[in-house]
């Protein structure tokens, strides 16, 4: 039997969190589901300074006192894998691998995940040597050479991390950087970093784990450097499959919306890096969070109404 609530929010990070805050501040019911931590990209971040109120924290310290925040106002995250989202009349069937959800409204945070290049021994190497993920695994290359490729916010605040632990750093940027003048500042500060634009991972070698890679660069040439580790940050990918029952609109996989964060399926409402929008960060998808529960919560009553 599903669990009946008045809206059904997919995914923990700020995006999602702020939305079940601004739920939980009125007369409905709802749930926030996660499939993995609550605190979403937060957890993957090594230190923001661009946070109202926070001059400089570490990403999971500020995912830590966001979900603290929420639990003490009653909302407290359930494990949940989304595996589809059907609507039926004027309500919703959200699927999960452990329950059903019946609901009024959906409201769907359920950010990005790293593209992958595709290149030989990127598969082969993952965990080996390959990470998405500097703040996670940086750890391990202490003192080490390593790779980046990437030229996005994201990857330049990873770079900076890794620019802090290791013996050199090279930043093969497939573009211009698109980033902060203060990120890309910082980074640049550092002696022990080597950029590279308009460079192209070709390839990943070693035999247990990674140890070079060969570039394509900008001048036509080729080249192998001698990494430990290789971090390929050239963009992120939503992951919305479990919404091919409603085919609402999208970019590139990104949710359109309105200026309410309403979608174009009637109840269904997005919110923070799954929406297609110029500027992903922190405080947008806070606001994207909070404006996605407002609409919500109007749209059922007008429902009930």
């Amino acid at each position: 039997m599903a669990k009946t609530v008045d809206v059904v929010i997919i995914g923990a990070g700020i995006a999602g969190l702020t939305a079940g805050i601004y739920l939980k501040r009125s007369s409905l019911s709802g749930v926030v589901l996660e499939k993995a931590a609550p605190g979403g990209r937060l957890l993957n971040i090594h230190a923001i300074d661009n946070y109202p109120s926070e001059s400089l924290i570490p990403g999971p310290k500020l995912a830590e006192k966001i979900v603290t925040h929420a639990a003490e106002l009653g909302v407290v995250p359930e494990y949940g894998n989304v595996q589809g989202v059907q609507k039926q009349g004027d309500h919703f069937l959200v699927a999960t691998d452990m329950d059903t959800y019946e609901a009024k409204a959906v409201i769907v945070a359920t950010g990005t995940t790293t593209k992958t290049l595709g290149v030989p021994g990127e598969k082969e190497f993952a965990g080996r040597g390959v990470s998405y993920c500097a703040t996670c695994d940086g750890n391990f290359f202490k003192g080490k050479d390593v790779a980046l490729i990437g030229y996005k916010d994201r990857a330049i605040e990873e770079a900076i991390y890794l620019a802090s632990i290791t013996h050199h750093l090279y930043v093969f940027a497939p573009q211009p950087f698109e980033t902060t003048e203060a990120h890309e500042r910082t980074l640049r500060s550092f002696s022990n970093v080597d950029f590279f634009f308009g460079a192209k991972l070709l390839g990943i070698f070693g035999e247990k784990l990674v140890s070079s890679i060969k570039v394509a660069l900008a001048d036509g040439s080729e080249k192998s450097y001698p990494v430990a580790g290789v971090f390929p940050l050239t963009g992120e990918k939503s992951s919305t499959d479990f919404l091919a029952g409603l085919t609402p609109e999208n970019k590139a996989g990104f949710l359109l919306t309105d200026s309410q964060m309403a979608t174009s399926i009637p109840g269904v409402f997005a919110a923070g890096d799954i929406v297609d929008k110029k500027l992903r960060q922190l405080v947008t998808a806070s606001s994207d969070g909070a404006l996605a529960a407002t609409a919500a919560i109007a749209y059922v009553h007008g429902l009930k109404a």
